[in-house]
């Protein structure tokens, strides 16, 4: 009997064994295949400029990050200033559409929801050393496709499935869970239209997130970045 169930242990050992080598092999060609490792551990900030389209309205918006400091976007639509600030102990957002006219302070679990983010670089990138662990989730398939599926869950808690294009190892969709106003809402992204962009590092240029698309018109790596921007005035 004890050598059936050591012969059983070795069996489940070398099962968990072989997933997480099929997880970090997926996780490899993916960072190969945006650009690799050197190029993505470089990145210090970054600015992206773009538009939201929802219902036939395009609505232009920034997104500053600084790695691991702090994160703004700001847009305007028709007067009305929308901000989101992240930083890792607080945040601010406004968003007079949503019935938020002033900068006020998030809460701790809209933060910790957030805070994840400011790793700008990429969060498979040395994920280990971050805190974070994956799961291999096995095949999916969608329109037509097959993917990877890998579970990430980082030191915060916050779990997302990623979604792998088996043919050309880019992440297709992210799937999670996003804490807005005190409520737990179901996000699924596509990510699309993936372009190299001038410093080297391949990113989606369409996020589909369903009743809206976030489309990038241009993105700066390595620009100086003024902090002050990720304070509450």
């Amino acid at each position: 009997m004890k050598k059936i169930l050591l012969s059983l242990a070795v069996l489940v050992s070398a099962f968990v064994t072989a997933k997480a080598q099929t997880a970090d092999e997926i996780i490899a060609k993916y960072i190969t295949a945006i650009g690799g490792a050197d190029k993505w551990s470089k990145v210090q900030s970054i600015k992206i400029e773009g538009q939201v389209e929802v219902q036939g309205i395009a609505i232009p918006y920034t997104m500053q990050g600084i790695h691991m400091k702090g994160t703004r976007i700001d847009a305007e639509f028709q007067g009305n200033k929308i901000i989101d600030i992240v930083t890792p102990d607080k945040g601010w957002s406004q968003n007079p559409l949503a019935g938020k006219a002033s900068l006020d302070p998030i809460s701790a679990d809209e933060l910790k929801s957030k805070v994840d983010d400011l790793d700008i670089q990429d969060a498979f990138l040395d994920y280990k050393a971050k805190g974070s662990s994956v799961e291999f989730l096995g095949k999916d398939e969608e329109d037509g496709n097959e993917y990877f599926k890998i579970k990430l869950t980082t030191k915060n808690s916050n779990e997302k499935t990623y979604f792998f294009d088996i043919k050309t190892s880019l992440i297709y969709k992210i799937e999670g869970i996003v804490k807005q106003q005190g409520q737990e809402i179901k996000s699924s992204v596509k990510y699309l239209d993936y372009q190299t962009t001038d410093f080297g590092i391949k990113m989606a240029f369409k996020q589909d997130q369903g009743m809206m698309m976030m489309v990038t018109k241009k993105v700066t790596v390595n620009a100086p970045i003024d902090a002050a921007i990720f304070k509450a005035n």
